[in-house]
């Protein structure tokens, strides 16, 4: 399996789980649609955002590696992060997650 191959498995999989975790917050949102939730629904609905972010981070994080560029640290890594797929993208990395 080549590099490439082996990145996007890596992204399907992750892409693969949160697709889950959308769907369970829809099924959340469906489920509390006629009321206010309950704090054990925020808590919740806020596990399930916060996963879903995590999942962006890993994808970012594994495309960083693919190019061998190293990850930000400081206090700011998670901005920073994000803020290399904007426009203008740091070289190598792609603008959009598409162009792989």
């Amino acid at each position: 399996m080549t590099k490439i191959e082996e990145l996007k498995e890596e992204l399907s999989i992750e892409l693969e789980s949160m697709d889950i975790v959308v769907e369970e917050l829809l099924s959340l949102v469906k489920d509390i649609s006629d009321r206010e939730p309950t704090i054990r629904e925020k808590t919740a609905a806020a596990r399930f955002l916060a996963q879903f972010y995590n999942g962006l981070e890993n994808i970012f994080k594994r495309i960083n590696r693919f190019y061998e560029v190293p990850l930000p640290v400081g206090d700011t890594w998670h901005i920073e992060l994000f803020k290399r797929f904007c426009s203008p993208p740091i070289p190598p990395l792609p603008l959009y997650l598409m162009t792989l």
